[in-house]
């Protein structure tokens, strides 16, 4: 099949996806706003400034097969409608649905506050996509239920092809280590829950790693002299890497760490791309109040799920178990096996 791909910012859950079908053989190119590693793998990548950039590079694309559209912004579904003939469907890696819940949206609303739950453009883009691909079962019932969505899904989370495990590990640092957004306070306080991100704040963890002399590793792309004052005092800062060496950098620690210690609805639903990262690193992922990626630790025996940073402080030593079965399953999950999950949804829309 042809098939174009078209994101934003071009996160790693695309080439996670797009890597395999290459190596199956199919004809997959790229449309994306920004640079990006693994630009070299497609059969043509076309960097967009603006709308007009974009959707002109889709209109390209006219013979194509599939139109796999990656949000978030999820505004590239109907722009693709408008120019292709062929399947659009809509990769959900996120949904402001999933980051708060209607109470807590009423709550703020009456109580004069501002909060973003559901938005015009992403219930636009649900219901016009011909299949909807969803990083987790919980996700897809969330959305599914809300916009009350009738056309194929699938589920397939963010796996890492196995191409990019990773063999050859780096010094040994141990550790709680964290990839991923992290924000400030100032990012999220005033609007707590409108804008989302108030689940990436991680001065929680910190403050209690520190406390028990726990060495908390953040790699979450960030150098900024906000981000430094503030989380420079109460953990360790690495800096950026592209990604193929972020999975180098994250095999030297002995857990890392997918959830929270301040809960939130997003992460009761999330099966994120770093749950799979640490896999492919060779790291044993420790879940605290994330449900789904619970789930997925209890049903493998990969990880562990705990209640607290005190809870992980007494399990420390359970990383070696855990690493040897890790070690050993860790075929089971990657992208390649299970892409035909994807395969099948393009099916049931052509």
């Amino acid at each position: 099949m042809k098939i174009v791909m078209v994101s934003g910012h071009s996160c790693i859950r695309v080439h996670k996806i797009a890597l395999p079908l290459i190596d199956l053989g199919h004809e997959v190119h790229l449309i994306a706003g920004k640079n990006t590693n693994f630009s070299n793998l497609y059969r043509t990548f076309h960097h967009y400034h603006d709308i007009i950039q974009c959707t002109e590079a889709i209109r390209l694309h006219r013979d194509a097969d599939i139109v796999h559209c990656h949000n978030e912004p999820s505004w590239f579904v109907y722009a693709a409608k408008e120019l292709v003939d062929c399947p659009v469907i809509l990769d959900a890696h996120d949904s402001y649905l999933t980051r708060s819940t209607s109470d807590e949206h009423d709550a703020a609303i009456d109580a004069g506050q501002p909060h973003v739950r559901v938005t015009a453009e992403e219930r636009a883009a649900f219901q016009a996509a011909d299949g909807i691909n969803f990083v987790s079962e919980t996700m897809r019932e969330t959305v599914v239920s809300e916009f009350g969505l009738t056309q194929p899904v699938s589920v397939l989370p963010s796996f890492v092809p196995r191409g990019l495990y990773r063999y050859h590990f780096k010094e040994y640092l141990g550790g709680l280590c964290y990839e991923g957004r992290v924000v400030t306070p100032d990012q999220h306080e005033a609007l707590r829950g409108a804008t989302g991100s108030h689940y990436c704040d991680y001065t929680d963890v910190a403050q209690r790693t520190r406390a028990i002399d726990m060495d908390f590793h953040l790699y979450a792309g960030r150098e900024d002299s906000a981000f430094q004052d503030h989380y420079g005092p109460i953990a360790l800062i690495h800096r950026g890497y592209r990604y193929d060496r972020l999975l180098d950098q994250i095999s030297r620690h002995d857990w890392g760490l997918v959830g929270n210690t301040v809960p939130s609805p997003q992460w009761s639903v999330a099966m994120p791309n770093k749950l799979f990262d640490y896999i492919a690193a060779g790291v044993p992922p420790v879940v605290i109040q994330a449900w789904e990626s619970e789930r997925f630790v209890d049903q493998t025996g990969l990880g562990i799920a705990v209640a607290s940073i005190d809870d992980l402080a007494k399990r420390w030593s359970d990383h070696e178990d855990c690493r040897r079965r890790l070690l050993k399953d860790r075929q089971k999950w990657t992208m390649d096996a299970h892409i035909d999950r994807l395969l099948n949804l393009y099916r049931e829309v052509l």
